[in-house]
């Protein structure tokens, strides 16, 4: 057996233990984009996502054509979702909404994120929604780790 498989059984053996697999995503790669919807407020927020294989779709094909997700992100929480870098070549937060009462309350949304400018394969897509006191200053920023 070369040493290279040696190596390669260990590393499946001990994965698991040791880190978690992250070792093995290293060594071979991620085939997936990893996208987080944090939010960091006190209220709801309902989160409208738009997703396409397209890299170079305008904003208002994507937001017509495009592949449609739907979250609800409570106070402190934090929703992950992954999908093939082949299914995930633009991303948009087309609609944001913290809820203050009901469905009443400020909306915000992103740019366009594509793969290649923005983003590639194997990283994380990270989507934090705050306010401040004042409810109606309310955002979302975009961190790509």
């Amino acid at each position: 057996m070369s040493l290279r498989i040696r190596y390669l059984l260990v590393l499946l053996a001990v994965c698991p233990v040791v880190s978690g697999c992250d070792a093995l995503a290293e060594l071979f790669g991620s085939d997936t984009v990893t996208v987080q919807l944090v939010n960091d407020g006190d209220l709801d927020v309902e989160v409208e996502i738009y997703i396409s294989d397209q890299q170079e779709i305008p904003e208002l094909l994507l937001t017509e054509l495009g592949t449609r997700l739907e979250y609800t992100v409570e106070p402190g929480e934090t929703v992950t979702f992954s999908r093939s870098c082949d299914d995930l070549q633009a991303i948009i937060v087309s609609s944001a909404d913290l809820q203050v009462i009901g469905d009443i309350g400020p909306e915000t949304s992103s740019d366009v994120l594509r793969d290649g400018d923005d983003f590639s394969c194997g990283e994380t897509i990270v989507f934090t929604f705050d306010h401040s006191i004042v409810l109606i200053d309310f955002d979302v920023t975009v961190t790509v780790e």
